[in-house]
């Protein structure tokens, strides 16, 4: 397999010759920089700021360059993550003005690449660039993109442990499952505890935070980790409970109510 250094490095030199004058930045984050990463399985996380929101036209112009790098790389396909916004969206995000003027384009695994709103969701994946993302190409993440507020941070991250009961009745793969758990893991241990662990050390923290979960989080860290096979049966009916069980203790501990105790599983 090709070493991910050299993917992004050929990323790179691929983007900065068909977008000249359009990328400000192109920065690395995800497990590649928190740690954590995992060659057979972590995907490759960059985030593209252009100078204005992306089209239809620039989707095109990208639907080509992603086909091709994947032509190259095809160990890789479908294993590399972009998230395509203008500096100006981001800025308007840390200004508090999200979701009303600006579009994202998005390519991640399992999903084609499309334009979508900016929502409050991209919040967090900004931030997190502006605090840990590592330049391919342009100055560094905090010397371009703007600061978020924390506040605005945590709401946005709310917003996603919100909706996690709505998105993961559809996850039907031991791999979305498996991304599932650890997600809000990750989710409880940055709302909870101020930490922004790689999903690995969130779903260690975790277990001794939640125990009666402990058989189905390294059930999942051991999947993820560990080679674990789209044949594999899956744990469909746990992971929705814990979904739901964790979503609704951070939002009680967020509300100042105390937390749904941890009931015993028949």
């Amino acid at each position: 397999m090709t070493p991910p250094e050299l993917v992004l490095s050929d990323l790179r030199d691929a983007w900065r010759a068909a977008l000249a004058g359009r990328l400000l930045g192109l920065y690395v984050h995800g497990s590649l920089t928190a740690g954590d990463f995992a060659a057979d399985r972590s995907d490759l996380d960059l985030l593209a700021v252009l100078d204005t929101d992306p089209d239809e036209r620039l989707l095109h112009v990208l639907a080509g360059l992603h086909a091709d790098l994947d032509r190259r790389h095809p160990r890789w396909a479908g294993r590399i993550e972009v998230e395509y916004v203008s500096l100006n969206a981001v800025r308007d995000a840390a200004r508090g003005r999200i979701g009303h003027d600006h579009v994202v384009a998005r390519v991640s695994p399992g999903e084609a690449l499309h334009l979508l709103p900016a929502t409050t969701h991209r919040i967090v994946t900004w931030s997190t660039v502006h605090d840990h993302g590592r330049s391919l190409l342009g100055p560094p993440a905090d010397a371009l993109l703007p600061a978020v507020d924390a506040d605005l941070v945590r709401s946005a991250l709310l917003d996603h442990v919100r909706d996690w009961p709505t998105w993961v009745t559809g996850m039907n793969n031991p791999g979305a499952q498996s991304y599932a758990v650890l997600t809000l893991c990750r989710a409880w241990q940055r709302l909870q505890h101020g930490r922004q662990l790689s999903k690995r050390r969130a779903a260690d923290r975790t277990v001794a935070d939640r125990p009666r979960w402990a058989d189905l989080i390294g059930w999942a860290r051991d999947w993820w980790y560990h080679s674990g096979q789209d044949t594999d049966p899956g744990r469909a009916d746990d992971v929705r409970e814990f979904v739901t069980e964790l979503s609704a203790a951070i939002l009680a501990s967020e509300r100042g109510s105390p937390a749904p105790s941890e009931t015993c599983r028949s």
